[in-house]
């Protein structure tokens, strides 16, 4: 499978294909997320169908030596099919570099589907109580946990992992 980077002009349909995809807390509003982009706070990688229209992404701030995953999104019709362990391969490929997420706690089957989806991929979930800054105005913080590549974290590097998400990541929407 082929992947792209995603240009400014393909902004809107990933933020509709995101739209989909995550709740409100788990995105930002467009604006932001546009504002974001465009000061090249991170890159999207991904595929688009016939139209042009994006079907699948992953997202990626590039934080010193680490990497965020921020968003990985499967148009819904075409989850299932590997799409997404192929494009997180493919990151993992393209960056050589050790990465971080987040994900909700595993209190659902959805969210225990998704864990092991990750830990198929590769990723570790580690235990360590995480709470990801609201995105939008109006939510509070949500309680959620890191998963790695290519190792679990231990308590001293998950604390930098996570003090960099909250200062590189989180700092533009603390007003």
């Amino acid at each position: 499978m082929k992947f792209e980077k995603f240009e400014s002009e393909d902004i809107r349909s990933m933020y509709d294909l995101m739209e989909k995809a995550f709740p409100p807390e788990e995105r930002r509003i467009y604006e932001n997320h546009k504002m974001l982009y465009d000061k090249g706070c991170f890159d999207v990688f991904g595929q688009k169908d016939q139209h042009g229209e994006v079907i699948a992404l992953i997202s990626i701030w590039k934080l010193d030596e680490i990497r965020y995953i921020e968003h990985l999104a499967i148009k819904k019709e075409l989850r299932g099919q590997g799409i997404g362990g192929e494009l997180l391969q493919f990151a993992f490929q393209h960056e050589n570099a050790p990465f971080v997420l987040e994900v909700e706690l595993p209190d659902n089957e959805t969210a225990i589907k998704r864990i092991q989806f990750y830990e198929k991929q590769g990723m570790f979930y580690n235990e360590y109580e995480y709470l990801q800054p609201p995105l939008q105005k109006g939510h509070g913080m949500l309680p959620l946990r890191l998963m790695t590549y290519p190792q679990k974290i231990d308590e001293k590097t998950y604390q930098i992992y996570k003090n960099m998400l909250h200062e590189r990541v989180y700092f533009y929407f603390k007003k």
